[in-house]
This record gives structure tokens, C-alpha cells and sequence, in this order.
């Protein structure tokens, strides 16, 4: 692409119509603040629609007009003359248009001209690179290297490899930084797993160090079997069980005698008082019912009294038949008495003891018993606590082999991987440096601490780093970089070198203009702004401001009009 002509109005610094013609090398002079930006700035707004930054949202309309109005005539790389004009309003998004060739377009069907917004910019505006972040650099370096035949160079870097090396790979990975990245996770994985592996070796190990006692052995087994025996025996005796149910036959004819004297007690007890109240009622003595313990008027007392008779004679009745049933229950407790002694008397009670002995001795003897098996089950249990402890040591052994040996080939594939890595930069490097004469780059650097490599982006002009540049060379550095995207890129945009008097040393026309257009930027101290070629000079005029964009507007799809109207 050839710049052959700016027009603006009203666009920043110039109220009216600013217009010139440019050349293969356009030589820009003047004072500071004369206006020698604004053509750069113009060829950047007309075709991106931004500032020398790339931003869009920042406003180039003049303070003192409402619009403004650009024009960029251009050859493009097929030699097709093109003009393109982009008017923006302040205040009405409607009144903004964007005309190639008289053409209403959008910014999508420019981007065939420049291919993309940070290339332009990189190449129009070489400082716009360097004043990028390094991450930024290398993103765009990285785009526009690998454009040219990147699986080349990538199979380059592989087939310097040996075949052990390239069989430890098995394939070329498709992004190295992450792969590498991958297997240092992965190795971290394992090495986390073999942590974790003797944290579990050094608790198993300690279980299966432990000591356990000997298990106990009950040595009265003999003697609980004859205790066992001597009581079944006593139980099934005939006269010790007659004699036994002959005394609980006893108890419970007692039991019955006592309830049935506490019984007839109460109820003597009850006819007693009930008989004097009756009394008391009867002779108007008392005048307050037993029940209910209320004033008793005359005709209610005769029915009280009629209902404690009949209570009376209940009761009555109730202990003659007490006294009945008392009687039987005496004679036959003393019948059952009679009986029970004439069961062998002493003797049984001896033998009653003795069974309550035997009793106790085998509830011993079967918890001493219990308890000792109790013991022997712990202590089982801990053999084999003990034994799978030993097993498990033993199995998280291989595994912890197995995670050395993945860990082993992970560390030889990273190893090979790092040095694909570095064959594929040095091949990059090697494309780079086609189109770089004192500027180097450095795209990684290897960790002291480790020994791994790290992407990176370096970089520096003539063996020193950019941050330590003086003006001009950090402007030789971004003329290099530029020109190398221009020939990767294959655009052909036009360079624009600004501060081109603190380049004195540097014969940048010489060294790019051969097939690059060229403009220089030279503050001049009080001169006015001016234009020139290398054989002649020509003066820009600047126009009153046209103060209403709907002149523009009128005119826009006739640039010979608009010419005509500023």
C-alpha cells in the first residue's frame, strides 16, 4: 500500500481543510506543535477509525467543529488506485459514514488492505510495538513468524532430534509451552501420590511394629464342666425339687393368708366408723352426709340412713365371708406346713445352699472365661491388623516404584520436549533474524533455580537491552521490527518515522526506502509546517473550518464536490 494524498476538516488540531500529497519519501518539518502528527494521525483514523493507539473511542473532532472529515487516496499492493473517506459526528452516530471509492463500507471490508488492526499500527506507527507490554510483543511476533510455514518449522525441530528422542515423544506436540506445562503437573501429580504413599508406609510400619501380647489360655475348663454337672444333677434331684415347690406352695399360701387379714383389718376397720356415723345420723346427732360430707336436710335422711344400713349389711356379709375363707387358708397352710417339714428337713436346706454355691461358682468361672476370650479376639485381631499392615507396605512399595518410573519418563519426555522447544525457537529465531540486522530477540531463558525453560521475549539492539536504548536507537529498533512485519505480512504499508532528527546517525532512508514508502517527521525550531519530496518542497494550506457536518454530508459521495466545498 502507497499513501498518496491526506484531506482533512476539522480534525484535531486544524479547524479548516488541511490537504497535501505524499510521496515514496515524505519529508514532514516544522516547530512543535505545527501540526506534523496530524498526518499520521489522519492516515490512521481513515482506515481504522482509531487513535495512534488503536482506540476507537477516543474523539479526533476538532474542539471548535462538530465533525469531522478525512481522506486517504491509496495504491494498493495490486496497483489499484482507491480514495477512502470516514466522516464522525459528536453528537449523532447516524451522520457518521465510511466510503471507499464513493461506496458506503464497513470497517470489516478494509481489513483486506491491512490485514489486522495491532499489524498496522506495529508497521505505520513503529512505536506502537515497542510501547506494547512483552506479552503483547511476543503475541504478534509469535502470529505473524508462524505464517510463515510453521509446521516446517516445527517438523525442522523435530527431525533434529534423535530417534530415542523422538520415539519418547511419539508425536510432535501440538502447543510445547502447555505440554511441558502438562508434564509438570503430572509430575507433581506423582510426586504428591509417593508423599502420600509414605505418609501410609510410615503409619503401616508402625502398626506393623507394634508389639502383642500372648493369648491367655482358661485353664478351668475341667472345673466349670463338673460345677455344671453337680448342678444339674441337684436340679434334677426329686426330693430337693419337692421340697422346693412345697416351699413356694407355703409363700404363697402365706401371701394370701396376710392379704386376707389386712383385708378383713380394713373392712373391720371401715364398718366400725361407718356404724357410728349411722348412729350418729339416726339419733340426729350428726347432720352432715358420710359421702359426700354436706348438710342433710330431714327428708334426705331417712334415704341416708336406709343407704349406710344397706352399705352396713354389705360389709357385715363381706366379713363373715372373710373370716370363712381366712379360716380354710390357716388349716391348709398348716396341712402344707406339715408337709414340708416332713421333706427331709435339714438336709434340703443344705443342699438348697449348696446349688446357690455351684451357682455362683459357674457364673464366675463362665465371665473369668469370657473375658479371656474376649482378650484372645482383641489380640487376634490385632495379628491381623498387624499382618494386612505388612501386606500393605509391600503393596504401596510397587505402586511408589510404578510413580518413580512414571515420574522417570515424564522427566525424559519434559527433557526432550525443552529441547524441541528450544530447536523450534532457534529456527523461529532463525526466520526472525532474515529480517533483523542489529535487533535480537530472545524467546526464553532458562530458570537458575531448576534448569527449565521458560518462555520469554527479549528483547536487543546491538547486545543491549531495550530499556537501556537511547532515543534513536529505540527508534532503529522499532523501524527493524517494523520492516520485518512488513516482509512477513507481505502488506507493504508505508512507515512513518517520527523525532527523524534525533536520527542522524542512521541512514534509514537508504536502508528501507527501496521498497517501503518512507515519512519523516523533523522538528525544525520556527518554521512552519511543511511537506517535501526528496527534489522539492510543497506547503500544505489550511482552510477555514466548514462548521456544519451536513455540508459534508451534501457532499460525500462526490469527492471532487467536497474538494470544491472546502
Amino acid at each position: 500500500m502507497r499513501i498518496n494524498y491526506v484531506k482533512t476538516i476539522g480534525f484535531r488540531k486544524f479547524k479548516g481543510s488541511f490537504e497535501t500529497d505524499l510521496y515514496d519519501i515524505t519529508n514532514i518539518t516544522g516547530k512543535n506543535r505545527s501540526g506534523k502528527s496530524n498526518i499520521l494521525y489522519a492516515i490512521v483514523n481513515t482506515i481504522l477509525g482509531t487513535n495512534l493507539n488503536g482506540n476507537e473511542k477516543i474523539c479526533l473532532i476538532n474542539k471548535d467543529a462538530d465533525a469531522s472529515y478525512c481522506e486517504v487516496k491509496f495504491t494498493d499492493n495490486n496497483d489499484i488506485e482507491h480514495s477512502l473517506i470516514r466522516a464522525k459526528h459528536k453528537y449523532s452516530n447516524k451522520e457518521n459514514y465510511l466510503l471507499l471509492d464513493g461506496r458506503v463500507i464497513t470497517q470489516d471490508e478494509l481489513v483486506s488492505f491491512y490485514k489486522d488492526k495491532k499489524l498496522f499500527l506495529s508497521i505505520v506507527n513503529p512505536l506502537y510495538f515497542l510501547g506494547k507490554k512483552t506479552a503483547e510483543q511476543k503475541e504478534i511476533v509469535d502470529k505473524y513468524l508462524s505464517d510463515i510455514a510453521p509446521k516446517d518449522i516445527m517438523e525442522i525441530a523435530f527431525n533434529n532430534l534423535s530417534n530415542e528422542e523422538k520415539n519418547i515423544l511419539e508425536t510432535i506436540p501440538q502447543n510445547i509451552p502447555t505440554f511441558i506445562i502438562e508434564l509438570n503437573a503430572d509430575i507433581k501429580n506423582a510426586e504428591n501420590s509417593i508423599s502420600t504413599l509414605d505418609g501410609k508406609i510410615d503409619y503401616a510400619t508402625s502398626i506393623a511394629n507394634m508389639e502383642i501380647n500372648s493369648k491367655k489360655i482358661f485353664d478351668k475348663i475341667e472345673e466349670l464342666s463338673l460345677a455344671r454337672q453337680e448342678l444339674s444333677f441337684l436340679n434334677t434331684n426329686k426330693d430337693i425339687v419337692d421340697k422346693e415347690k412345697q416351699k413356694e406352695l407355703i409363700v404363697k399360701l402365706e401371701k394370701e393368708v396376710l392379704d386376707k387379714e389386712n383385708e378383713q383389718n380394713e373392712l373391720s376397720k371401715s364398718m366400725r366408723q361407718g356404724k357410728e356415723k349411722y348412729n350418729q345420723i339416726k339419733n340426729g346427732t350428726l347432720c352432715v352426709c358420710p359421702t359426700c360430707n354436706q348438710h342433710i336436710e330431714n327428708e334426705s335422711k331417712l334415704k341416708t340412713i336406709e343407704n349406710m344400713k344397706h352399705d352396713l349389711i354389705i360389709q357385715y356379709n363381706r366379713n363373715i365371708l372373710l373370716e370363712s375363707q381366712l379360716k380354710d387358708l390357716k388349716i391348709k397352710l398348716t396341712k402344707e406346713k406339715c408337709i414340708f417339714h416332713s421333706l427331709e428337713g435339714n438336709t434340703t436346706i443344705e443342699k438348697t445352699k449348696r446349688i446357690h454355691d455351684i451357682e455362683q461358682s459357674i457364673k464366675e468361672l463362665e465371665q473369668e472365661n469370657l473375658e479371656i476370650e474376649k482378650f484372645n479376639s482383641e489380640i487376634a485381631f490385632r495379628e491381623k491388623t498387624k499382618q494386612d499392615a505388612k501386606n500393605d507396605i509391600t503393596k504401596f512399595n510397587v505402586e511408589k516404584a510404578k510413580y518413580k518410573q512414571f515420574i522417570d519418563s515424564l522427566n525424559q519426555a519434559k527433557k526432550v520436549a525443552q529441547k524441541l522447544y528450544i530447536n523450534y525457537i532457534e529456527e523461529k529465531m532463525k526466520l526472525a533474524k532474515q529480517y533483523l540486522k542489529d535487533v535480537d530477540i530472545k524467546f526464553y531463558t532458562v530458570l537458575k533455580t531448576t534448569g527449565e525453560i521458560k518462555e520469554d521475549f527479549i528483547i536487543t539492539y546491538k547486545n543491549t537491552p531495550l530499556a537501556d536504548l537511547s532515543r534513536s536507537e529505540t527508534i532503529a529498533v522499532a523501524l527493524e521490527f517494523a520492516n520485518m512485519f512488513n516482509k512477513i505480512s507481505k502488506v507493504n504499508l508505508p512507515i512513518f518515522i517520527d523525532d527523524y532528527e534525533s536520527c542522524a546517525d542512521y541512514d534509514f532512508i537508504g536502508k528501507y526506502a527501496k521498497d517501503t514508502q518512507l515519512i519523516t517527521c523533523t522538528v525544525k525550531k520556527g518554521q512552519a509546517l511543511k511537506i517535501s519530496n526528496n527534489t522539492g518542497e510543497l506547503y500544505t494550506v489550511i482552510k477555514p473550518v466548514i462548521k456544519s457536518f451536513k455540508t459534508l454530508k451534501l457532499y460525500k459521495n462526490n469527492n471532487a464536490e467536497i474538494r470544491k466545498a472546502a
